[in-house]
């Protein structure tokens, strides 16, 4: 019983170590209160220009349960509305699978007007680490990186963005209202993830109109390569083989 119970316990601090990322589940209470993003839960956010800087906002605002975050831009070029969140460094050399997910809803522009960028991207330098919602060319998970996808943007309801970076084969893939846009893009001089920013900008000329963008559930999830899991297990099996040999 007390093999057991270390076995569990091994398991256990296994599997928190591994886990990683970072969960915001859905930005709800009582870890987010509705006001300013930044300070909660390990986020920054910040504005420039005539930005507004990130909030945490109920309903009329569109969410998903009960909070989701604001980022808002005026019309002006240079304004912009920045979220970011640091996760505990992951190497590419682990073999880690990571998937980053959220939800996004976006207001359709008025008519003649654009619809502002809204661009994502890790901290950390290598291809494909950024992707963006561009004003006249829809949605590219992966940016312009060689191989990436584009799909139309979607305005008036909720829809999920999954992005993969998966270090066993070093290749990425995305997810965008439930249809795949890219499938396995080569991932080039990527050493390490450390965070994540979402950030809507006014890049086009002053007079081009505002944007309003609401995320909801975003979330980064981090599976270790299986070789780690088999070798920690083996492991684990070979201490209990050794316990039981000396109880004989």
């Amino acid at each position: 019983m007390k093999l057991l119970h270390v076995l569990c316990l091994v398991l256990l601090s296994a599997s928190v170590a591994f886990a990683g990322g970072y969960n915001s589940n859905g930005f709800e209470p009582p870890t987010f209160a509705v006001g300013a993003l930044a300070g909660q839960d390990g986020w920054t956010g910040s504005s420039s220009g005539g930005g507004v800087a990130p909030t945490v906002v109920t309903a009329p605002d569109p969410v998903i349960g009960q909070q989701a975050v604001r980022l808002e831009v005026g019309d002006i070029q240079g304004d912009a509305s920045t979220m970011d969140h640091a996760i505990s460094p992951i190497s590419a050399a682990s073999g880690a699978i990571v998937t980053v997910s959220y939800d996004i809803f976006r207001n359709a522009p008025a008519q003649g007007m654009l619809a502002q960028n809204l661009w994502w991207w890790w901290f950390d330098a290598g291809e494909p680490t950024y992707g963006l919602q561009w004003d006249i060319d829809g949605t590219l998970p992966n940016g312009w990186n060689p191989g990436a996808g584009s799909t139309p943007t979607v305005f008036g309801a909720w829809t999920n963005l999954t992005m993969v970076w998966d270090f066993t084969q070093m290749k990425a893939f995305s997810w965008y209202n439930g249809v795949q846009v890219d499938n396995g893009i080569p991932i080039t001089n990527i050493t390490t993830l450390t965070g994540w920013t979402i950030n809507l900008g006014h890049e086009s000329a002053s007079g081009t109109g505002g944007s309003v963008v609401w995320i909801d559930n975003f979330k980064i999830d981090v599976v270790p390569e299986p070789g780690s899991v088999l070798a920690l297990l083996t492991g684990v099996v070979g201490l209990s083989g050794l316990a039981l040999r000396r109880r004989k």
